[in-house]
């Protein structure tokens, strides 16, 4: 298949973009077409006249530089998305946008697709912004669409401020791990499961338009994934638990994905523990 994709010097999309070309496929690499100055005039001149896929990754997405500058966490992410699926349109490609958890304060656990959706954040917004973008300019143009609700995808990468990441710098560099808040809980997905996922998306034949939950419906406290770490690396690093919360932090992420199961005929097969003992011991 030929599928094009953005943000692939991003760590979703690197790795999505790697192991779709690594199963065969033809990969696009679209970000230099996101970057036009002029997206009025810009007529995506060496653009894919033919794609199978857009897959749509490209996004700020640090919640921190969210708040501090919203104005830019709008503009870039729908700019983004705009142009991508003008890309779509043009090559005449299925459309699969990259979304978040987009449903605010949970009203119910575990959170299926009918949950009220809300934003704790501007980079929520941001993604829920570009759920409607997407929704409009895929019914007006016909553009089949699949809009993913990803839930802490995580894996082997070096993105400061995350859990996932911190931690592994310090099972790997025996340095203290600072944990500002141990009580969130979070649903965990591991990159290798989110890769194959996506591959059964794009090969299930005709694209089966919808909105999807995307985790592995089980969810983790901070200090939990924290002390599943310190054990799988041989107690090599303390936890120094402090109690600097986030603003309008969510205290609980888990989601129902038994829609995408079924849909997908899809399986993680990565517990966050067997998951955390590879990355510790790669």
């Amino acid at each position: 298949m030929k599928i094009g994709v953005t943000g692939h010097s991003g760590f979703i999309g690197g790795a999505v973009a790697k192991a779709m070309g690594q199963e065969g496929h033809d990969i696009f690499l679209l970000d230099p077409y996101l970057r036009s100055k002029d997206a009025d005039r810009f007529d995506l001149k060496g653009c894919p006249e033919r794609l199978d896929w857009v897959l749509h990754f490209a996004a700020t997405t640090s919640i921190r530089q969210s708040f501090e500058d919203p104005f830019y966490a709008y503009s870039n992410n729908l700019d983004s998305t705009i142009l991508a699926l003008k890309i779509a349109y043009k090559s005449k490609a299925a459309f699969l946008f990259m979304s978040s958890f987009v449903y605010g304060q949970p009203k119910y656990l575990p959170i299926d697709e009918k949950h009220p959706v809300s934003f704790a954040n501007p980079y929520m917004g941001s993604k829920l912004a570009g759920e409607e973008v997407s929704r409009s300019i895929s019914e007006t143009l016909a553009i089949p669409l699949i809009i993913l609700r990803g839930s802490n995808i995580f894996g082997n990468c070096n993105i400061s401020g995350r859990l996932i990441c911190d931690l592994l710098a310090s099972a790997r560099n025996g340095l203290p791990f600072i944990l500002n808040d141990p009580e969130p809980r979070r649903d965990y997905l591991y990159i290798k499961d989110f890769q194959s996922l996506v591959a059964k998306i794009v090969t299930a034949g005709l694209p089966k338009p919808g909105i999807y939950n995307v985790g592995y419906g089980k969810d983790y406290s901070n200090i939990e994934v924290a002390e599943m770490a310190r054990r799988l690396s041989g107690n090599k690093f303390e936890i120094v638990i402090r109690r600097n919360s986030r603003p309008n932090d969510i205290l609980n992420c888990r989601i129902d994905v038994g829609l995408i199961k079924r849909t997908f005929d899809w399986v993680a097969e990565y517990t966050l523990e067997s998951a955390l003992k590879e990355l510790i011991e790669t």
